[in-house]
């Protein structure tokens, strides 16, 4: 008996799965609050509610459930289902977001600076006229109009780059858009496929009730 009894302990640890050797984080997946519960079902006892997106720190795995840990040290088990290794795309599409609205702003800082740099650029390009004609009549100060004259053209090279930067956060942001355009799609979809299988379940709840409540009558009618 006890031989028969060792061997069951031995098949059910295998089938719970091998414990990580190291700390794996992992993140609330879904559109909806999941549970932390004492122990691997729905009759053990709910320790809190974890949020989309909450950082899980993967300790064990079951057959339905992961025994995880949250930030604030409490352990419990979780569905799953609802369990990706991935960050949500709900968050990533917040941070191209945050991202898309950074070069935005720096996009304006810049056509601002390209702005006074171009007002700049046609009075360094009037002085560069005015030395260039100067040069003609005094060969005497030749010298030091040369000089200007390089200084000005280093200045005309400066906002030519200035200006080809502010081309390339435009491609850049072009990119940025398109990506969260992407991401928005995708994250549409996971909710309408949330909603399909939560409706489902209802579906599938209020049916075994009725088929209950239709065999208890059924049994009452009998006795």
């Amino acid at each position: 008996m006890r031989i028969a009894l060792f061997c069951c302990i031995i098949l059910v640890v295998s089938a719970l799965g091998v414990v990580s050797a190291e700390a794996e984080t992992r993140y609330v997946s879904d559109q909806i609050a999941v549970t932390l519960r004492r122990g691997p079902g729905t009759e053990y006892k709910i320790l809190k509610s974890l949020p989309t997106g909450a950082a899980l720190e993967f300790l064990e795995e079951e057959e339905k459930y992961l025994k995880v840990r949250t930030k604030d040290g409490a352990e419990g088990y979780v569905l799953k289902q609802y369990i990706s290794a991935q960050l949500p795309k709900v968050y990533v599409i917040a941070r191209l977001q945050k991202q898309l609205d950074q070069s935005k702003a720096r996009m304006a800082t810049m056509a601002k600076e390209a702005e006074g740099w171009n007002n700049e650029k046609s009075e360094l390009q009037r002085q560069l006229a005015e030395v260039q004609e100067a040069l003609k009549l005094e060969k005497g100060q030749h010298g030091r109009l040369v000089k200007q004259h390089q200084t000005l053209r280093e200045g005309a090279k400066n906002v030519t780059d200035l200006l080809n930067e502010r081309d390339q956060l435009k491609a850049e942001n072009e990119k940025y858009a398109a990506d969260l355009a992407q991401l928005r799609q995708d994250n549409d979809a996971i909710l309408r496929k949330a909603i399909v299988k939560w409706f489902l379940a209802g579906a599938g709840v209020l049916f075994v009730g009725w088929l209950m409540g239709k065999r208890s009558r059924t049994r009452k009618r009998a006795f």
